[in-house]
């Protein structure tokens, strides 16, 4: 069990490698640095994270887990699906096209190529993870007679990839989009509209 200062310390070193991974790339972030920013010891980072791999998975999923909590309020607040897709979009798109991520993405596929299985830890923890939640939020909203469909991951998916559509593919090579908050908005409540025009029962 976690005492305070514990979790505290363990908050202040996930604070730090979110802003190392951020700023320099997965590939150019050091573990030595995360620690000079946190305080504390390499010996402390290793034995809460493992590896710089576990301390990149805790940081990205910490960094992320606020769009993933709209599907949680979402249920127990009895939301219409409407506001969760909406919500959730929102808040994917504004993570998603920060540029200090788009960098870390680009890294990340370059790394890939060396190192796949580095690809696969953040797909799997982090895409993939998204999904997932979203799959059990529309089956839930299917089962509660809202919505119409049979394959709810495969509805999941083809919601985000509407909702990432070009703009995704653009930022990663470079194009000046100038996405903010209200373009951010205004495509989430599109996408959320189309896409339920039609899953609507």
């Amino acid at each position: 069990m976690r005492t305070p200062r514990g979790v505290a310390r363990r908050e202040r070193l996930l604070d730090a490698a979110r802003d190392v991974f951020l700023e320099q790339g997965y590939a150019g972030a050091s573990v030595n640095d995360v620690v000079a920013r946190a305080g504390g010891s390499l010996a402390t980072l290793y034995k809460q994270f493992g590896s710089k791999e576990g301390l990149f998975t805790a940081a990205m999923e910490r960094h992320i887990e606020t769009a993933w909590a709209v599907i949680e309020e979402g249920r127990r607040d009895r939301q219409a699906p409407e506001q969760v897709l909406f919500e959730l979009g929102r808040r994917m798109l504004m993570l998603v096209f920060d540029p200090a991520v788009i960098r870390l993405v680009r890294g990340l596929a370059f790394e890939a190529e060396r190192a796949p299985a580095l690809g696969e830890l953040f797909l799997v923890r982090g895409p993939d993870r998204t999904r997932e939640a979203l799959a059990d939020y529309l089956s839930d909203q299917v089962d509660q007679g809202r919505l119409a469909f049979e394959a709810p991951r495969e509805a999941a998916g083809i919601f985000m990839g509407m909702l990432m559509g070009e703009w995704h593919i653009n930022a990663l090579l470079g194009r000046d989009l100038d996405i903010d908050e209200a373009r951010c908005s205004a495509r989430a409540r599109r996408c959320a509209a189309i896409f339920l025009e039609g899953v609507r029962r």
